[in-house]
């Protein structure tokens, strides 16, 4: 039996496809399904009880002319049509799949069973319930209805509790570049350094974006109809464009020159993107322009020659758009959200807070979604998500509202259609501990690789007697907990952990132990804290000593038996001289500058790099008595963090000025660069016998996250 192409209807289970209107209705409520899917779902309704095969499919989808991965595109058509459906490859109800042939459409169509000849596979209990008993189905269907509507009419109204978890998990050597979610909120659309994604949220089932060769992109929104991608490209000379791309393949449209940073209006009618001295990863443009969506009548809404805009966020109706700007004033950055009635050339400032990111959305609830940064220490600060509502006429209703406390920096938020989910890439710098092999002389290294193979923060502090493992202080298991690698294996041994907070581990001088401070998670400046020793292959800790904020303990290598730790009070630090055995003091203490510093091998002096003032300068400051000799780094002014080499004849001095660079500084101020990275290069600790070092190295991640009831 065939279906009469010029039947108006086709109906089959529960559902109905209107082929005059293209919609593909359930029980009476529209199902969203994307052109492909549709005219897929078409072909197979023609010849119910028939093999559709692949090859057929595809001269009736895709013209031979047409640029197109089609397995990949095929297999994601039928993918989305399943969904739709509500059925599975593993239990079809009305697509069965013939391995490397094609489809055939299972279920009775207008009321007709399938050709005898053809085996039905059986549909599961919810669907033949539905189709035996419908009577029966809608009135008690009514009355659940009746029943859920008192029951949350009398039960009190409670908040939801905030959902947020991530969507991919790419490595700081793969960073996601962009990301966006489809309308529906079931697909979400990323790229990396690979290329670009698609992947199902529901089952993590991702497959690649068909592309053009060496044609490379940044996501930067959905179309309505949720099977076109907006893109911004640079090309090889450096120009940024716009681009239509479609998730199923097929040759990639160009819609604007000079642009990036595009935003598809909610009909779809529009684009907003920026121009003019773009940034392209840093998503800041001069002006902002509006066109419509096949790249014509583009008109300029916002310039300004003194400060950059971000990329545009449409309201609800789309008759506005909102962006952050950003100017340059007395030395110091304003940010402010600016609402341009872009048809009227009218714009208003919202508010203004210099922690503004440029990420904005706008809810179809008014909502105004955006990204406030708090910048502490290297590389980009912890961003939390808020929202403001918004009246109308484009004016704030009510106080802002947290939505998330925020791990990394956010520079672009995307959400589902409905507003009920939100997605953006979350960029998040993490401490790992890498391993430099140097020369025989100490001036050079020549190779280095990654110690730490995960994302939480890891800090070297030290090494084992005999150079084979490093010692560090993780947050890998939610406290600060004392750890051991040895060099050549893939994980860390866990050593001690407790309630305390747990830091800094040192050998003692005769290296058969492994000193250490804990400090209450809720110590403030005047709580005290411990040092505690444990043997080196792990055991029972026993308590050194007690003191008021420690905040660094270290020792000499014998003959020298001398252990150090320093203290904070307020403004002052102070640093004792202790027996690491006893745990009592040895002497006398001294008053240390704000700043860095690091114990010579052989005890007899301590180097400091001072925060503030010249940081091209080293202390050298013996530690019983003597004067305080300054070590001149010519060339070098952004010293910070410091230690001694292992035969205690030169220092390893931490730079940070345009990039991060980690220097051999000889006593007398000959500086040799070690390695020089744009990630954030902390410090290096030596092992004893010189010929190794593991290296501080702030890496960042980037992926993609996803938040929903707020």
């Amino acid at each position: 039996m065939s279906v009469d192409p010029s039947s108006s209807i086709i109906r089959f289970g529960t559902f109905e496809v209107s082929l005059q209107s293209g919609e593909l209705r359930h029980a009476g409520q529209k199902v969203k399904l994307q052109e492909q899917p549709f005219q897929v779902l078409i072909a197979l309704l023609e010849r119910p009880g028939e093999v559709v095969t692949r090859e057929q499919l595809r001269g009736k989808l895709w013209p031979e002319d047409t640029f197109v991965d089609f397995d990949h595109s095929l297999n994601a058509a039928i993918k989305r049509l399943r969904d739709a459906l509500g059925e599975s490859a593993d239990a079809p109800v009305f697509i069965e799949t013939l391995a490397r042939r094609g489809y055939r459409f299972i279920a009775p169509v207008n009321g007709s069973a399938v050709s005898s000849g053809i085996q039905i596979t059986p549909a599961p209990q919810r669907f033949q319930f539905l189709s035996t008993h419908q009577i029966a189905v809608v009135g008690l269907t009514t009355i659940v209805i009746a029943a859920l509507g008192w029951t949350i009419w009398r039960r009190p109204s409670r908040r939801m509790d905030i959902t947020e978890h991530k969507l991919t998990s790419n490595s700081s050597e793969n960073a996601v570049s962009s990301a966006g979610i489809s309308p529906d909120g079931k697909y979400l659309a990323y790229s990396d350094n690979t290329g670009m994604y698609l992947k199902q949220l529901r089952t993590g089932e991702t497959h690649p974006v068909p592309l053009p060769a060496n044609f490379s992109a940044h996501v930067d929104d959905w179309f309505p109809d949720g099977s076109h991608l907006l893109v911004s490209r640079k090309d090889q000379s450096g120009k940024t464009s716009l681009w239509s791309i479609s998730v199923f393949g097929g040759s990639p449209r160009s819609v604007a020159d000079d642009a990036a940073g595009g935003s598809v209006s909610p009909d779809g009618a529009h684009i907003a993107f920026r121009r003019a001295d773009l940034t392209y990863e840093g998503m800041l443009g001069r002006e902002i322009w509006i066109m419509r969506s096949d790249g014509t009548a583009p008109v300029k809404v916002a310039a300004d020659k003194g400060s950059r805009v971000g990329t545009p966020a449409w309201s609800p109706d789309g008759k506005r758009i909102a962006y952050v700007r950003t100017t340059l004033a007395y030395d110091a950055l304003a940010r402010s959200v600016e609402v341009n009635e872009w048809e009227n050339a009218s714009a208003q400032t919202l508010f203004s807070d210099t922690s503004l990111t440029p990420a904005l959305r706008w809810l179809p609830d008014g909502r105004l979604i955006y990204a406030l940064d708090n910048q502490r220490g290297p590389g980009p600060g912890d961003a939390s998500v808020w929202a403001v509502s918004l009246r109308p006429a484009a004016t704030i209703s009510e106080s802002p509202k947290r939505s998330t406390q925020g791990f990394g920096s956010i520079a672009r938020i995307t959400g589902s259609a409905d507003g009920k989910v939100l997605v953006f890439v979350r960029e998040r710098w993490s401490p790992s501990i890498f391993i430099g092999t140097l020369t025989a002389d100490g001036t050079q290294l020549l190779a280095r690789r990654r110690l730490t193979l995960d994302e939480n923060t890891s800090v070297p502090t030290s090494w084992t007697s005999d150079s084979t493992a490093v010692l560090f202080y993780s947050n890998r298991n939610g406290t600060w907990q004392i750890f051991k690698q040895a060099t050549n294996q893939p994980l860390a041994e866990n050593l001690v952990s407790a309630a305390d907070q747990l830091t800094e581990p040192r050998l003692t001088p005769d290296g058969s132990e492994i000193l250490y401070i804990a400090t209450p998670e809720s110590a403030g400046s005047e709580n005290p804290s411990s040092i505690f020793a444990i043997p080196v292959g792990g055991g029972t800790p026993r308590l050194v000593l007690k003191d008021v904020a420690i905040s660094t303990v270290t020792c000499a290598r014998l003959p020298s038996t001398i252990c150090l730790y320093s203290t904070s009070k307020g403004t002052t630090r102070e640093t004792f001289p202790f027996d690491a055995k006893s745990g009592k003091i040895t002497g006398p203490a001294q008053v240390d500058p704000d700043g860095f510093w690091s114990l010579s091998p052989d005890g007899s002096q301590r180097a400091f790099v001072t925060v503030g003032g010249n940081r091209g300068t080293i202390q050298l400051r013996p530690t019983s008595s003597g004067k305080t000799r300054d070590v001149v780094v010519k060339g070098w002014n952004g010293l910070m963090h410091i230690d001694w080499s292992a035969d205690g004849k030169s220092l390893l001095v931490g730079n940070h000025e345009a990039e991060s660079a980690l220097l051999n500084v000889t006593l007398d101020g000959r500086a040799s660069m070690l390695l020089h990275s744009s990630n954030f290069i902390g410090y290096a600790v030596p092992s004893p016998d010189g010929r190794s070092l593991a290296i501080l190295e702030v890496s960042p991640t980037k992926n993609v996250w996803q938040v929903q009831d707020f």
